[in-house]
């Protein structure tokens, strides 16, 4: 089925302009004959990184397994939200990410009705997951839900690997690239860090948050033999869980840094924020092996010693943007406790990893 209709769907600039005619646009390609006759807009989330809203739909005519709702998102409507996405290129990387794994179906994510625009704006629209459950960040999950984002992030992974960065497309981040813009920001969060949670972070923390602002740049210039198509941010909190027979699915969401890396860039990522400490320590070679099978099913080659070595030094993916979050992110209590959470976990896998040590090692090869 294509992903786009047939006549093309007009590309809208805000949410205010989503009415009953678009809406039969954007469902026409995958209902045809459809017609919605109203649409009720409820606004989700807080705004922070897009304008999201849910669609409750009535028919005038309704194909049989037309949705009920939708979810549609467009460009933030506040300007300096709007501009760190123009900077970020978060919008076409969204469109390219929900493109290519619809296109391959290599990973749940909400199904996909419609999605257009470029480096500019972004209309998005797919499937109504508001009765899934979401992630907390600060309470983390538990092992359970942790294996199902694995078996997610491997299917995805996976399915675009290998990646050659001569013939990938040209949307995805590129770690080299991107060196220069994170850089310096994470020096800035560091220094952040050390003076706002100087009374608040053990010593041994502290330490680590420093090493990672010293290594930053030689950590994103890390050479590496095994790239693929990445979620970049796969925090707990872009996830929605659904039931899944008798046990539980996750739906990975919240595209706009999809990069080419390496894939314990995701894993490290997650494993080191997204659970608590003690249960990272004492389920993470199981769950990783359980990545690793899952990911064996659809591209055999990735052993254990191999994903391991590279899990050394890519477990400091958490740690690296959490750090430069805090640079960008406004100084009240409610950040500073997520910040606090994270840093935390991330501090404690980078020492149980040394992957300050094994960045350095590997970078001086």
């Amino acid at each position: 089925m294509s992903l786009t209709a047939t006549p093309p769907v007009r590309l809208l600039d805000d949410t205010d302009e989503i009415d009953a005619a678009w809406v039969t646009s954007v469902l026409a390609d995958h209902f045809p004959g459809v017609a919605v006759r109203g649409v009720t807009a409820r606004p989700i989330g807080a705004g922070n990184v897009s304008d999201t809203v849910h669609l409750a739909l009535d028919y005038e005519v309704r194909p049989d397994g037309a949705p009920d709702a939708v979810v549609a998102k467009f460009r933030p409507r506040a300007p300096e939200v709007h501009a760190h996405a123009l900077g970020s290129g978060a919008y076409h990387r969204e469109i390219g990410g929900y493109r290519a794994i619809t296109s391959r179906s290599a990973c749940r994510i909400p199904s996909l009705f419609h999605v257009a625009g470029d480096e500019t704006t972004i209309n998005l629209v797919v499937e109504d997951l508001t009765a899934a459950r979401p992630g907390d960040q600060v309470a983390g999950c538990g092992t359970d839900e942790a294996a199902a984002v694995l078996a997610q992030l491997a299917r995805l992974h996976a399915t675009f690997a290998p990646m050659d960065p001569a013939t990938a497309p040209a949307w995805p981040i590129r770690m080299a690239e991107a060196a220069d813009y994170w850089t310096p920001t994470i020096e800035r969060g560091a220094a952040i860090i050390l003076d706002r949670f100087a009374d608040r972070l053990e010593r041994g923390d502290l330490d680590t948050v420093a090493a990672a602002g010293e290594i930053a740049r030689d950590w994103h210039l890390l050479p590496q033999t095994r790239l693929t198509l990445t979620h970049g941010d796969p925090r707990v909190d872009n996830v929605l869980f659904e039931p899944l027979g008798a046990g539980i699915g996750a739906v990975l969401i919240d595209w706009q840094v999809t990069g080419l890396r390496n894939p314990m860039y995701d894993v490290g990522y997650f494993l080191s924020g997204s659970i608590g400490i003690a249960d990272r320590r004492e389920h993470e070679r199981r769950l990783i092996e359980g990545y690793l099978a899952e990911y064996a099913a659809i591209s055999p080659g990735y052993d254990a010693d191999e994903a391991f070595a590279d899990y050394r030094t890519q477990v400091l993916s958490g740690l690296m943007i959490t750090t430069a979050a805090i640079a960008v992110l406004p100084d009240v209590e409610a950040v500073n406790r997520l910040i606090l959470a994270l840093l935390e976990r991330n501090c404690a896998a980078a020492r149980d990893w040394d992957g300050v040590a094994a960045t350095r090692e590997r970078s001086s090869r």
